[in-house]
């Protein structure tokens, strides 16, 4: 299993349009083969500094995802309420404390 942590910072006064975008996102993501689950977070007094953290059988699963049209398609209706472009950290467990 890995976990995806995707970044992104919107644009003041256009957090409700990005909310609906990513719930969207949200539902495709859970047809997709190798989703797990996943999880938006934001900073505690900065609600425009999101992240995303998802969880996905294996990196091949993640790959299929990120290459997919559906989500090309969202990530280009959301371009506009973002700052700058979404950082992406792919994450898998550490055999240090095994």
């Amino acid at each position: 299993m890995i976990r995806v942590v995707i970044e992104r910072n919107i644009r003041p006064n256009h957090l409700e349009e990005y909310l609906d975008l990513i719930r969207q996102v949200r539902k495709q993501a859970n047809h997709q083969s190798g989703f797990i689950a996943g999880e938006l977070l934001h900073e505690k007094d900065k609600p425009q500094h999101a992240m995303i953290i998802s969880s996905w059988e294996n990196c091949a699963a993640w790959q299929q995802w990120f290459e997919s049209e559906q989500r090309a398609n969202t990530l280009k209706q959301m371009s506009p309420y973002l700052v700058e472009q979404e950082t992406i950290t792919i994450l898998e467990s550490s055999p240090i404390l095994a």
